[in-house]
């Protein structure tokens, strides 16, 4: 507790005063050193128990919304005791990528934080609510508080101050697009070509040999029978129905880790990444999603294996929204690892905003063992010749609005960059 006015030099005054005015029977003296010490003893009750029993709450319309979307924030503040409290100020932190529209924010002490500062009275045993709109223009894991509670006497003599612990959390989710609005062909977006059957087989598992026809692959021949039958056989596998989908998000912009990272473009992976996703998990895919992006409040980079439950776009909007421009791993080693657990025939989606030699090496090492590989190129960048390579792309804004300037990242090594 802190008090605005009296020091001790005031307390040891009015009780000297007092004594002196006793001793010289002044009675005018010693009334006025006993108001000091009664306004002063109990302004310093008071601010003491201004905050026992006081209550401050929030509650949000949603936890999870998606870009551009808002949130309806209900703060309340309940007094739950008799002594009143002439006036009351909550400061609660809220992250400076939301905008209140309400109410202007103060600067935080805390980085990327503002204040959002409510001042008010509360009588005994009531409720005051405040109401407020949340906009929510770029994707993220958003934490809002701790809170700190202020109040003291009537006169503001003394204060009290308390921090408390509690938090309320949301996710907005990445801009999802369709397909069509990106400028895929919503149709075959991955390259498919019509096939006489609707199931695809794993080579992992053969059941069986038949005669070889024209369309059989050579890898495919069953040499050991060809000899023994004296005609060209070929192994038969296992069908399945499932067609698995692995979109990989590289988030390296620069071929330089130091140079930084350039804001626009990475969102823009982003956000094609989650509509390449949800749009395999409409169309039955088995989709996992792979970033080398660092998750936020963890040292890991995102790692969601394939499925297609009623959580799995769920688990994955939320794995991006949480997802930091930062590279946690270098991209072509995350590839190759992740990769080689999908099934012969799958499908590996890479969205990249930088084309580098190790990962052309890794994109033709994936044609070699028999993947469908696609690459999104987000804004200017030149795709390597791999024959069977399926490229699209895209714009290198997806954001859904023209940023009045390029959001670039760097650190200071003595390179300059427009």
């Amino acid at each position: 507790m802190r008090s605005n006015f009296f020091t001790s030099i005031w307390i040891y005054g009015a009780g000297v005063f007092l004594l002196l005015g006793m001793a010289l029977r002044q009675p005018a003296l010693s009334i006025l050193a006993l108001l000091t010490l009664l306004t002063a003893g109990g302004s310093w009750l008071w601010s003491r128990r201004s905050l026992d029993g006081v209550v401050y709450e929030r509650t949000l319309s949603a936890t999870r919304v998606f870009r551009g979307e808002s949130i309806v924030l209900t703060a309340s503040v309940v007094n739950r005791k008799w002594l009143p409290l002439p006036w009351l100020e909550v400061e609660d932190q809220i992250s400076d990528r939301v905008k209140v529209r309400e109410r202007e924010t103060l600067p935080s002490a805390r980085p990327g934080m503002t204040l959002l500062r409510i001042t008010t009275s509360v009588r005994w045993f009531e409720r005051v609510t405040w109401t407020f709109h949340l906009d929510c223009p770029e994707r993220g894991a958003y934490v809002i508080g701790p809170p700190s509670l202020r109040s003291g006497d009537l006169f503001g003599f003394f204060s009290r101050e308390e921090r408390r612990t509690d938090q309320c959390r949301f996710i907005v989710y990445p801009r999802v697009v369709p397909l069509e609005d990106l400028g895929l062909p919503a149709l075959h977006p991955f390259g498919e070509r019509r096939v006489p059957h609707h199931l695809i087989t794993d080579p992992a598992r053969t059941i069986g040999i038949r005669d070889y026809r024209p369309e059989d692959s050579f890898r495919f021949i069953h040499w050991k029978a060809t000899a023994r039958m004296q005609e060209v056989q070929v192994k038969v596998f296992e069908p399945t129905v499932s067609v698995h989908l692995g979109v990989f998000l590289c988030l390296d912009t620069f071929e330089r880790y130091w140079e930084g990272v350039d804001y626009q473009r990475a969102e823009s992976a982003i956000v094609a990444a989650a509509s390449i996703a949800a749009h395999g998990l409409e169309q039955r895919y088995l989709v996992g999603m792979y970033a080398n992006g660092v998750l936020a409040g963890s040292d890991q980079a995102l790692r969601i294996p394939a499925g297609r439950g009623p959580d799995q776009l769920t688990a994955i909007l939320e794995g991006l929204a949480k997802l930091t421009p930062l590279a946690a791993t270098n991209f072509p080693r995350l590839l190759r690892q992740e990769a080689r657990r999908f099934p012969w025939g799958s499908t590996v989606v890479v969205v990249a905003a930088l084309m580098t030699t190790a990962l052309a090496n890794e994109l033709a090492a994936l044609l070699a063992a028999g993947h469908r590989v696609v690459l999104v190129c987000i804004g200017e960048v030149e795709p390597p010749p791999l024959p069977g390579l399926v490229v699209h792309t895209l714009p290198e804004n997806l954001l859904g609005a023209t940023p009045g300037h390029r959001y670039v990242h760097t650190i200071d090594l003595g390179v300059s960059r427009p």
